[in-house]
């Protein structure tokens, strides 16, 4: 399974912030559908704790997103981005 957004992203002006789910198999996730630039990104674990996961902004492409470890459960993502 891939990251799956949820239905309606959130816009203020010119920013959006989208939200949804990733896998535990997920590696990645190309947001360019959505926005045209990220600007920062939280990713949190599905497990009881809800600690952060390590995510990062790919160097080569400005609307993807890198899991270092989606851990066993998968997770929750919040992109904060432009339009």
């Amino acid at each position: 399974m891939a990251f799956v957004s949820d239905n309606r992203p959130h816009t203020l002006g010119d920013l959006i912030v989208i939200t949804g789910t990733i896998a535990n198999t997920d590696e990645s996730a190309e947001l360019g559908d959505f926005l045209s630039e990220i600007l920062g990104v939280v990713v949190l674990s599905n497990n009881n704790s809800a600690q952060p996961l390590v995510a990062s902004i790919d160097v080569t492409s400005p609307t993807k997103v890198n899991f270092a470890d989606p851990s066993t459960n998968g997770g929750r993502i919040m992109v904060f981005g432009k339009r």
